[in-house]
């Protein structure tokens, strides 16, 4: 009996197996994310050329560790939102912010980024509504979902590392310490997104987390990420879009142009300690997983080992 279930279990194509399972989560992050038609699209092109930038693993050994670590993503993703709200809430109801700077901010020239909207118009208005409430997630999501079927655990780590896993415990402290509000609402001007708050409470933590902007520093982490790709087609759609988002944020009056570039700097320096952390987990891995998770592999590129 023993001997016929492992047989059956040799049978079976595991590959194809792993690939209908895969497609069925990524299904379910977009679904979780509410993704319009547009964004699947944008996913779409992103995938295009994923081939120049896949690695010699074998698709069976990758999904032993892709498909887990996808999972994860996903979980955390779902997770996280209510995680992030009721910090923001507790901060909010602690009143700890020992720095208000919606005035100083509001002295600056040209700070409030009005000149953004030298032209505007409805239709412009609503394009940029879409970039940028899509903006905060699809962006790390797209990087995330191609590096996956580029079977690197090294740029699913990455991308994650760089975006929200690192970013939102390392923000915080800013977020606590600097009370700073959003454009609009300290020039007393509607607010573009079209939000609808229930009580003053939840408008007051929906716009006091400003400084630096995290649409920026998470777009622009990914943006900087994207540049490493062989691909073009990846690279310049990623360009393209997470600038979007940034110029979103200024456009809808939602971030200030001081935010803007420290959110630049925070994604700078969260890239780099990314890359440092999984060169050192790296270093120490069991010289028995790297040998499982390469075995019998075509050496086509010098970068195939479990971590690349």
């Amino acid at each position: 009996m023993y001997n016929r279930a492992r047989g059956w279990l040799a049978s079976l194509d595991w590959t194809h197996y792993g690939i209908i399972a895969s497609i069925y989560l990524i299904w379910r992050i977009g679904e979780g994310g509410g993704w319009s038609t547009a964004c699947w699209m944008l996913l779409l092109i992103c995938l295009l050329g994923v081939r120049t930038d896949q690695i010699d693993v074998d698709w069976k050994r990758f999904f032993v560790f892709g498909l887990p670590l996808l999972y994860l993503f996903y979980y955390f993703y779902g997770s996280g939102n209510s995680l992030w709200w009721s910090i923001a809430n507790w901060m909010f109801e602690n009143n700890r912010h020992p720095w208000t700077w919606d005035e100083a901010m509001n002295s600056i020239p040209l700070n409030n980024a009005a000149w953004m909207r030298i032209y505007n118009s409805p239709a412009l208005d609503q394009a940029m509504v879409w970039v940028y409430n899509y903006g905060f997630v699809l962006s790390l999501w797209l990087c995330i979902v191609r590096s996956f079927w580029t079977r690197s655990i090294k740029k699913m780590l990455s991308y994650a590392l760089s975006g929200h896993v690192l970013q939102f415990p390392l923000i915080l402290p800013f977020y606590n310490l600097i009370m700073l509000r959003e454009v609009w609402f300290v020039k007393g001007q509607p607010d573009l997104l079209g939000r609808v708050f229930a009580s003053e409470n939840e408008l007051l933590t929906n716009v006091m987390n400003c400084f630096p902007s995290m649409h920026t520093s998470i777009s622009f982490a990914m943006l900087l990420l994207a540049l490493r790709e062989k691909d073009r087609i990846f690279k310049y759609m990623m360009v393209t879009y997470c600038s979007l988002i940034i110029i979103s944020t200024m456009y809808l009056q939602i971030h200030w142009v001081l935010d803007v570039f420290a959110g630049m700097a925070f994604a700078y320096g969260t890239v780099k300690l990314a890359d440092f952390l999984i060169r050192i987990c790296s270093d120490r891995l069991p010289e028995w997983l790297k040998g499982y998770y390469n075995k019998k592999q075509k050496k086509k590129y010098p970068d195939t080992t479990m971590v690349a």
